[in-house]
């Protein structure tokens, strides 16, 4: 127990770059995703090569050699990122990949004869994305994107191998100075555990709140 709280306040400075990182890679790369998405699905030709690409990148590496290469292989050409930097960057790309692929599911989802009825009646593409088709995607996509958001919360502890003081950082840290590893990994079990219940009870909250909408 001694243990546990001589390094509790370290792991709670380590839950808040976890957030941190949690915010771009969860929050800000759904934004990115849902561009990619729509550029795939209603961009130029060129455009949807292009992304095809993107998703297929990042969907192919593995993560921990996407963020190796953003850290240390760009600094060969000249490109230096901070290792928060870095970590940033890759959540974003990752997890903006990842959630293209989840909102393409869902706009995919949308029956044909919607659209071609919605376009009868005069809507441009524009307004049939806004009052036809992405308020019915939604509520078939709440479920998988909060599932995104758990999983871009795991993808956060790879971070600590390029030296980022999350959660995990701060566990090995103490676990390397005092060889006792049950109660600091315990410890940080118990971190992400909390988070991913808050995330995975917002998440429901929405569902609920689109259900009753629509």
């Amino acid at each position: 127990m001694t243990i546990v709280t001589e390094y509790f306040g370290s792991l709670v400075q380590g839950t808040g770059v976890t957030l941190q990182l949690l915010l771009v890679g969860g929050g800000v790369a759904l934004g990115l995703g849902l561009i990619v998405a729509l550029l795939r699905w209603y961009g130029p030709w060129p455009l949807r090569w292009v992304m095809t690409g993107y998703i297929e990148l990042m969907r192919g590496l593995p993560p921990i050699l996407q963020l190796f290469i953003l850290y240390f292989g760009l600094e060969q050409v000249g490109i230096y990122f901070s290792a928060f930097a870095a970590a940033l960057w890759w959540l974003l790309l990752l997890g903006g990949g990842y959630a293209a692929e989840v909102f393409r599911g869902g706009l995919e989802g949308v029956e044909a004869g919607q659209k071609e009825a919605a376009a009868a009646l005069g809507m441009g593409t524009g307004t049939i994305l806004r009052r036809v088709i992405l308020p019915q995607a939604m509520g078939a996509m709440l479920a998988p994107l909060t599932n995104f958001v758990v999983v871009q919360l795991k993808n956060t502890t790879l971070v600590y191998f390029i030296g980022v003081p999350d959660i995990m950082y701060h566990a090995r840290l103490g676990v390397g100075a005092t060889s006792r590893p049950f109660p600091l990994y315990g410890l940080a079990a118990l971190f992400y555990i909390a988070i991913t219940l808050v995330l995975t009870r917002a998440g429901a909250f929405l569902e609920r709140r689109v259900r009753a909408y629509q």
